[in-house]
């Protein structure tokens, strides 16, 4: 811990927020990317500077992600697009400052409600991990894809046919249980499958280019233009909402958590879960002022879900050597290389580097997440003021950049583009996006844990519901399609009689 608190570990924490900072901005430059891309530099490192520079990294680089939400609609992870249409929203009437503050406020508590969590329950958490098996696994995702219809606000049955539409795309390329090739059509290059970033750069990102090209008509944004009180905003009146929403924080932190340390579930399905539960509790009302404070609800129980999820993703990591997500999947490797062994000897033989991590979140919530979410938020700020034309042409030049960065193929510029003009075709018809992303996420999820949980039962159905976890997660699903379309029906009568 000694050597976290020197001046090496401050300007490894300072040094790694704003490296996540402006890699998180930029769409198609992921959380996952920024560590991949800073591994090399992390091998000549002591461990105990190297991995709280990636805790930073991935902790700031995931609030980033929604600057791109906040100016031009286009999220910067799948998490993001859980509540991109009300960010963006909140940011054009309010101003970038006040909705990215709700943004990093929000996840900056869920941070640190995560990480106390973290510090008091991780064995304890980790042994309840170690209970699920595939059952589980497969019911979790039906959760996720089951909350996720009724997250859009519209129409269940059009959230339903998007949400089809990513989970036939998330076939595409090999088979994950049984390696066989399927829908490639003679392609090499899509045996790999459709990488989810991409086509969620041209969803939501070069499908506005196109939709604004449509219509031919100049974005009006009725935030004010004078940053006079940005801190105001930024800080003191997101801070007075989460004063006000505590319950709704807690529970969606509480969520993130239990979703986050599941190995391979990750801060996604946890946002996009705590966004649904949160979508059916609107009450529908027709008021200008009630739909604007029900937006600020939606993203801040998105974005403390979020960041939660990113500390609890540590516990099985930590506990069991099991990645709770993509992050902390390539931080094993870094463990591995400093002859670092994970698993429960780890508490007892490693206390030092378990505090300094410990440590390293709370910095990274408590400090860097409000200062660098600042200087993020007036870099959106200047965006805003920037000429449309001129802007529309820059996010264009970001979709495609964004879409090569990802393997250097300028296939995925073509994929990029194929989608966005799908998800112009969608936008006429009425069809929410977010569930496209959603349903490419949890389908190979979903798969492969049927597969495998089919095989080795001898394709026994049964045995999906005979365990208890499976049990309760499948009456949770149960729950959220009751409840969901309880709401949804109250939601279209208040609407209608309006």
């Amino acid at each position: 811990m000694s050597v976290l608190l020197s001046w090496e570990g401050m300007l490894a924490l300072l040094l790694g927020g704003f490296y996540g900072a402006v890699f998180g901005a930029i769409p198609g430059l992921t959380a996952t990317l920024a560590v991949a891309l800073f591994i090399p530099v992390a091998f000549f490192l002591d461990p105990i500077i190297a991995l709280p520079a990636i805790i930073a990294i991935s902790s700031v680089a995931i609030y980033a992600g929604d600057v791109g939400s906040a100016v031009a609609r286009i999220p910067g992870t799948p998490a993001s697009a859980a509540y991109l249409s009300e960010l963006h929203r909140v940011a054009r009437k309010k101003g970038p400052f006040y909705g990215l503050g709700i943004s990093a406020m929000g996840s900056a508590v869920g941070g640190i409600i995560g990480t106390v969590l973290l510090i008091f329950s991780a064995t304890t958490i980790a042994t309840l991990a170690r209970q699920f098996s595939s059952f589980e696994y497969f019911w979790i995702a039906v959760l996720g894809l089951a909350a996720g219809i009724f997250a859009s606000g519209g129409s269940p049955i059009k959230a339903f046919v998007s949400l089809l539409l990513g989970l036939l795309m998330s076939t595409v390329g090999i088979d994950p249980t049984l390696g066989h090739p399927r829908f490639h059509f003679g392609s090499p290059d899509l045996l790999g499958g459709l990488n989810y970033i991409v086509a969620m750069i041209g969803l939501f990102g070069f499908s506005e280019v196109l939709e604004h090209l449509f219509n031919n008509k100049e974005e009006k944004y009725e935030a004010p233009q004078k940053v006079d009180g940005a801190a105001k905003q930024f800080y003191l009146q997101p801070l007075l909402l989460i004063m006000r929403e505590k319950w709704l924080v807690l529970r969606s932190s509480i969520l993130g958590v239990f979703v986050g340390f599941l190995p391979g579930a990750g801060a996604d399905i946890g946002a996009w879960v705590s966004t649904s539960f949160q979508q059916m509790r609107k009450k529908g009302s027709t008021e200008e002022e009630e739909e604007d404070q029900e937006d600020d609800r939606i993203i801040l129980a998105g974005t403390s879900s979020n960041n939660s999820a990113v500390a609890s993703a540590w516990i099985p990591a930590l506990s069991l050597g099991l990645p709770g997500d993509t992050v902390t999947a390539i931080v094993l490797g870094v463990f591995l290389m400093k002859g670092i062994t994970p698993g429960p000897l780890l508490f007892e033989q490693q206390p030092d580097l378990l505090w300094s991590l410990y440590l390293t979140f709370l910095i990274a919530n408590l400090v860097l997440l409000p200062f660098y979410g600042f200087l993020t938020a007036r870099m959106a700020a200047f965006l805003i003021k920037v000429p449309f034309k001129l802007l529309l042409s820059f996010i264009t030049g970001l979709c495609i950049v964004g879409a090569f960065a990802i393997n250097n193929s300028v296939f995925d510029v073509w994929i990029m583009a194929g989608m966005g003009l799908l998800a112009f075709l969608l936008r006429r018809g009425g069809f929410p996006l977010a569930q496209v992303v959603l349903g490419m996420v949890l389908g190979p999820i979903m798969e492969q844990n049927f597969m495998v949980s089919a095989i080795k039962s001898k394709w026994d159905l049964m045995s999906f519901f005979e365990r208890p976890l499976a049990l309760l997660l499948m009456g949770a699903t149960i729950l959220v399609i009751f409840l969901g379309i309880r709401y949804r029906k109250r939601f279209q009568q208040a609407a209608s009689s309006s």
